[in-house]
Formats: structure tokens, sequence, C-alpha cells
């Protein structure tokens, strides 16, 4: 074995989980930002954790509203994730710029895209500083799912979004 950097080491566990958190700007209009740095904390009650970079607008706008919709996007999104993770939503809308169909998520006033495979509606518990990043601890109000879609990974350290392989 060979010591690794954090980067060749997310290409040794790819494929990860792609997420786009989805979060209310300023505006009332949702901003999108792909991440991967997520996962489970909790069953009981069903709580979420995901990290964002300390300057983010995404974990500025979760602090400052306390809610977030955490989804798996579609496969038909791969070029528009791309895309959303190469601008801020502090100055770019997101969902405008790369065309993405948007719909409602009943008891919450956060829109997600419509090819979603999973939406995790949460409020947002405590926020925690971890190097870098912020990490955000959420507790799931929600989840809505279609299992006929087919989610996003990051592939080869976030070199590529694509399906994952049936196994």
């Amino acid at each position: 074995m060979k010591e690794l950097n954090i980067m060749e080491a997310t290409v040794l566990t790819s494929p990860n989980p792609l997420t786009l958190i989805c979060s209310k700007k300023e505006d009332g209009s949702t901003n999108l930002a792909p991440i991967c740095f997520v996962s489970y904390l909790s069953f009981n009650p069903p709580m979420v954790g995901f990290a964002t970079g300390k300057q983010s607008h995404t974990g500025k706008r979760v602090r400052e509203t306390g809610k977030v919709i955490v989804t798996v996007p579609g496969e038909s999104l791969a070029g528009a994730v791309m895309a959303c993770g190469a601008s801020t939503g502090a100055e770019t809308d997101k969902v405008a710029a790369n065309n993405i169909e948007m719909m409602a998520v009943e008891g919450s006033d956060i829109q997600i895209p419509a090819d979603t495979r999973l939406a995790m509606v949460a409020t947002l518990q405590q926020s925690v500083e971890v190097g870098d990043h912020i990490l955000h601890i959420c507790q799931v109000d929600k989840f809505l799912g279609d299992e006929d879609k087919k989610g996003l990974y990051a592939w080869n350290g976030f070199g590529k979004v694509a399906p994952a392989a049936e196994g």
C-alpha cells in the first residue's frame, strides 16, 4: 500500500452517491448544489448529514432558513449536475441556466428537480465546523422516492457523473 491524498482516496471509494442539495435562495427560487459529502446518521429519528465548504452559498442558505431537501438526481440531470458544480448560486440561477424542470414538494416551499430518485425533506438541527467544511446535521421530516428512476453517482474521484451499473 502507498500513502494517498484525499482526492486519490476518493477514486478508490468510487462510485460515491451524488446528491443535489436544494435550498431556498433569498429571492424565493431554488439553489442547487451537487454534494457527495453526504451520509445517513441515524434511524430514529431519521437524520442525514452533509458537508459544504465554509464559504458555500448553499451552506449559508441552509443555516439561515433551517430547511433543505437532499435529493438524488435522476440520470437525465448528469450534465446539469456537472454544470451546477461549476458556479455559485449566489451569482447564478442554476435552474434557469441549465433548463432544469422543477416540481413542488408538498409541505415545503423548496422545489426539487422533476427527475429525482429520492428526496429527503429535512430540518437543520446543528452545524459543526469540520476542517475546511461545515457539517450540517439534519432531521429528515419526509422521504419521497421513485424507484423506477436511476440515481447518479460520482465516479473516478468526481471526474464523471453517471448511474451505477446494476450488480
